[in-house]
């Protein structure tokens, strides 16, 4: 599928008058809509560039066409026309956009409110309870920006075409993301180092670059993109989960964590399943293709430009270090994401690292005021405090790490390898280490000389306690999630780096409002690659209410085990399926209403599943004791469990299939659960 231009899109908004922007996208989206409906009406795929109305109230607008260009139409012949091949999936990926986006201008958020990015063959069972009872890269830091730029050939004959149109009300402006100062004022000062050494300008470039973060209008634009009442939500119900657990006496050596740490599990839960996306490479606009060729790598005007080619076309990737368009475009590798998410932190104002390993990733950092650490988070991964997972999950060889704030530079390579022999002596070979000591003081005190002699004091204490903590990370031993693989990224991105295995936990929770109607319901469309959580109403999914969406299909999974989700682009088909070369995979789904002393009085299970030539996919239903069924009744007064998908057997890994479903069926969930609840 051709990966979305929210630049041409966002473009629209800051180069037109309101009114002016609400009528254009109002009438792109008709012609949009039409397309959709009725794919095959050769008509409605055409716009004559002379027609009255089309061009005082579409064309008209500054860079509307280079969109209409971007969405797949092509110019010949005096029109504007989408050709065949142009997928339906991507007319929807744009159609969703730009509607989400004029939506946005008519009704602004207020400042404390998100924006969030949401769009929007199988058999079904019941089980129902009538008891009461029952027991209880050198990491870049640049962004991926999809500023596309091609010459489509030009095709077709030209069609009546449709006019459009309503006009649209009045409306106030969307809030717009900006600095007090450009990126390269922000990130300004001083060398201290000297010339020489590759690695150390390196420290030192990015040692200034974590400083853009600390522009207060900035901040104030990345605040106003976070759902934080949201997360705040979702951490006070886990915090109350953990009194619960710990009052159970179910783990006596653990300690209630703070407010603020879950907040910080939520943060990087919501920046990984709804707001930033994992880019490999330009999908291409015609076909589809995800793997497209990479030609070329230049700079221009101190931006890195990717260039990539198929099916005749070439498309630019313009890459930024500003965090500032990150926040517009919300996409890239690690470096982007490492980039935006410690400045989120830094927006909601925690003590927040940027971590740069010469291992070719990037991560955060968060200070623990409960723990008194630093606490590894890596939002590509939606993991927090598994520093070793890097060295034996991802099977890195750990050599050179820092980290970076706007107070602090520190080497923490030893956090992250419990092999600190071979450390020193065999790996760390770019420089001496008296050096290096010599350059992370430098750097330190740069960061520090404006701070008053207290905070330097307090920081200086902080520092010895983290050198101590750090000499005794050699004797660690490796946790299970720590041992397993990377699941960012594409299955071929991933295997070339030797990184295969998927993990990522979430466990189901009621709110408050499911609490009250006593019911939970959750659904998975594999086409669109996104859960939603819903409530219904008296007619099913005629009054539902949608509570919340969730992007990808590890995001509210509890864990898995060689799964990985495959486009077909000859079939356009897509499922989940066992990754290549292994011979089983597993994937499981955590739910616990017994936080809130609820149990299942009635349960109903949509789960697709195909297989072929002797494969099998097996269903388990997991309740707390650890007894296993394969029976859903069995889940009937339970107030937690686990669902669990074995897929196993065939000649080849695609023949034992979850949730398979066409690409253009966007509204269709193979995977639905509905709980009642008492």
């Amino acid at each position: 599928m051709a990966a979305l231009n929210q630049a041409l899109v966002l473009a629209l908004e800051t180069s037109n008058p309101r009114e002016s922007y609400l009528v254009a996208t109002e009438t792109l989206l008709r012609l949009l809509d039409n397309i959709i409906r009725e794919p095959q009406n050769a008509k409605y795929r055409t716009v004559r560039l002379e027609n009255p109305s089309i061009k005082e109230k579409l064309l008209s607008v500054v860079g509307m066409k280079q969109l209409m260009l971007g969405i797949g139409f092509i110019e010949a012949n005096g029109t504007l026309t989408v050709p065949p091949n142009v997928l339906l999936a991507s007319l929807r990926k744009y159609r969703e956009f730009i509607h989400e986006r004029k939506e946005l201008i008519k009704n602004p958020p207020k400042p404390s409110t998100s924006i969030d990015k949401d769009s929007p063959a199988s058999t079904t069972v019941n089980a129902k309870s009538n008891g009461t009872g029952g027991g209880r890269t050198v990491a870049d830091g640049t962004s991926d920006v999809d500023m596309a730029s091609f010459v489509p050939s030009a095709t077709g004959n030209a069609n009546d075409s449709r006019s459009a149109i309503d006009s649209a009300t009045t409306a106030p402006a969307t809030p717009v993301i900006r600095a007090s100062r450009p990126f390269l004022a922000r990130i300004e000062f001083p060398r201290v180092l000297p010339p020489g050494n590759s690695l150390l300008q390196q420290l030192e470039l990015l040692s200034d670059q974590v400083m853009q973060y600390e522009d207060d209008l900035l901040q104030a634009s990345g605040r106003s993109l976070i759902p934080l009442e949201r997360l705040r939500a979702r951490a006070k119900e886990k915090q109350t989960q953990w009194r619960r657990l710990l009052q159970q006496g179910a783990d006596s050596t653990e300690q209630e964590p703070s407010a603020e740490d879950l907040l910080v599990e939520e943060l990087t839960a919501w920046f990984r399943g709804e707001f930033f996306r994992w880019v490999n490479a330009l999908p291409c606009t015609v076909c589809g293709n995800e793997q497209t060729q990479l030609v070329q790598s230049t700079v221009e005007d101190g931006v890195r430009v990717e260039v990539y080619r198929c099916c005749g076309q070439l498309r630019r990737f313009y890459r930024y270090n500003d965090v500032e368009k990150l926040l517009h475009t919300r996409r890239g590798r690690c470096g982007e994401w490492a980039n935006c998410f410690t400045f989120l932190c830094r927006c909601l104002g925690y003590e927040a690292r940027y971590v740069f390993s010469t291992g070719d990733h990037v991560w955060t950092e968060v200070w623990s005021e409960r723990r008194q650490r630093w606490i590894h988070v890596d939002p590509c991964e939606n993991v927090l405090d598994a520093p070793l997972m890097y060295e034996h999950g991802w099977r890195k060889e750990i050599t050179f790490v820092f980290a970076f704030a706007h107070d602090d530079v520190q080497d923490v390579s030893w956090r992250y390898s419990n092999d600190h022999t071979n450390l020193v002596q065999r790996r760390r070979t770019l420089c001496r280490e008296s050096t290096l000591l010599d350059a992370v003081w430098k750097l330190r005190g740069k960061r520090r000389a404006k701070l008053s002699a207290d905070r330097v004091a307090a920081l200086r204490r902080r520092t010895f306690d983290e050198c101590l903590e750090l000499l005794a990370c050699g004797q660690r031993v490796p946790t299970p999630g720590e041992l397993e693989g990377r699941s960012s990224g594409s299955l071929e991105w991933r295997l070339q780096r030797g990184e295969q295995q998927v993990n990522t936990r979430y466990m189901f929770i009621p709110t408050a409002d499911e609490v009250q109607a006593k019911q939970f319901n959750i659904r998975y469309c594999c086409a669109t690659d996104r859960y939603e959580r819903f409530l219904k109403g008296s007619s099913n999914r005629v009054n539902e209410r949608i509570t919340e969406t969730s992007n990808g299909w590890q995001s509210l999974q509890y864990m898995s085990r060689n799964i990985f989700r495959k486009e077909e682009h000859d079939w356009q088909m897509v499922y989940l399926a066992r990754t290549e070369g292994t011979e089983e995979a597993t994937i499981e789904w955590y739910f616990d209403f017994s936080v809130q002393g609820l149990r299942v009085k009635q349960i109903e299970l949509r789960f697709g599943q195909e297989t072929y030539e002797s494969a099998k996919v097996e269903l388990y239903f997991i309740k707390a004791d650890g007894s296993r069924s394969e029976a859903l009744s069995s889940l009937c007064e339970c107030g937690k469990f686990t669902l669990q998908a074995r897929l196993s057997g065939g000649s080849s890994w695609q023949h034992a299939q979850l949730f398979r479903q066409s690409k253009a069926s966007t509204d269709e969930c193979p995977f639905e659960m509905n709980v009642i609840l008492m």
